[in-house]
């Protein structure tokens, strides 16, 4: 998506490090931070000054300085990936708050007195619409999308890969959200965006059941590691690191991370008491994209 210049395998190292080198891997931490957080209850306030506050936590140190944290004082628009068509024309900045006034008078209103997916829907629309900020407003926008669905009830919409499936697909998704620019038909746009949200459920619903993946081996031993390793940060890990409730030996847990490694579903590193094991990237992205 737009704003998006990390690549993910880049972006996987900076997660597990915490340590970015560049103001562009800066705001993948912070994002992923802010994201992490919406499933513990810790939402953004919907407010003109929470929006500032939201778009300065999530941007600080990774946008221009000039533009963190401020809404638009200068006309921007919204291109194409390449930035050589327009894809449309943003609300200009004198109008910016008193929209986004607007927005939220409707939103504690009648948005929330409608169906949860279609409020959330509609809300993204106009945010993407009036593009208060200079830069960031798609990012920021997802963002809060993901916040209001936990808002509005929708269990752990903080861990549904809702964005993804944006991304998966982003033509129709650019397509659909350009049809609500006259702030006057939603309906093509709602109907991508719900069914998106199933989707994304959906698929969350899948790779939280890796068991056939679990089911290809035949050792109980191997069937309990691997599901203790799927069940984590997906960090690296020590042998020592695993709980071991069951009381296998340590050459008996060897022996399963070996098969593990052997069936290319673990990479490792390092040598005797070091060596270290996590799942491989290939790995998640096969399986969770057959998933897709």
């Amino acid at each position: 998506m737009e704003g998006e210049r990390v690549e993910l395998d880049r972006a996987r190292e900076v997660l597990e490090s915490g340590r970015p080198e560049s103001p562009s891997e800066r705001g993948v931490v912070q994002l992923a931070t802010a994201y992490g957080e919406l499933s513990t209850g810790k939402l953004p306030e919907f407010t003109l000054s929470g929006f500032e506050r939201t778009h300065r936590r999530l941007f600080e140190g990774a946008l221009d300085d000039a533009v963190v944290g401020r809404y638009k004082t200068v006309a921007n628009v919204v291109t194409d990936v390449s930035e050589t068509v327009v894809r449309f024309y943003p609300t200009p900045p004198e109008r910016v708050r008193s929209e986004l006034t607007a927005l939220l008078s409707w939103l504690e209103g009648p948005g929330m007195a409608g169906l949860p997916p279609v409020t959330a829907a509609i809300f993204l629309a106009e945010f993407e619409a009036i593009h208060p900020f200079l830069d960031g407003n798609g990012r920021l926008g997802r963002f809060l999308n993901v916040a209001l669905l936990e808002r509005l009830g929708l269990r752990n919409a903080g861990l549904v890969p809702l964005d993804a499936r944006f991304f998966r697909t982003s033509d129709h998704y650019y397509r659909a959200l350009a049809t609500t620019n006259t702030g006057a038909n939603y309906q093509l746009w709602t109907r991508y965006y719900v069914r998106e949200l199933e989707k994304a459920y959906e698929l969350a619903g899948k790779r939280g059941d890796l068991s056939r993946t679990v089911g290809r081996f035949t050792k109980p031993s191997t069937q309990a590691v691997l599901q203790w390793i799927l069940a984590g940060s997906g960090d690296w890990f020590h042998r020592g690191d695993y709980p071991n409730r069951p009381g296998y030996s340590g050459p008996a847990l060897w022996s399963c991370l070996q098969e593990l490694v052997r069936a290319d579903l673990l990479e490792e590193r390092g040598a005797g008491k070091g060596r270290e094991y996590r799942v491989k990237s290939g790995f998640l992205a096969e399986a969770y994209g057959r998933l897709a």
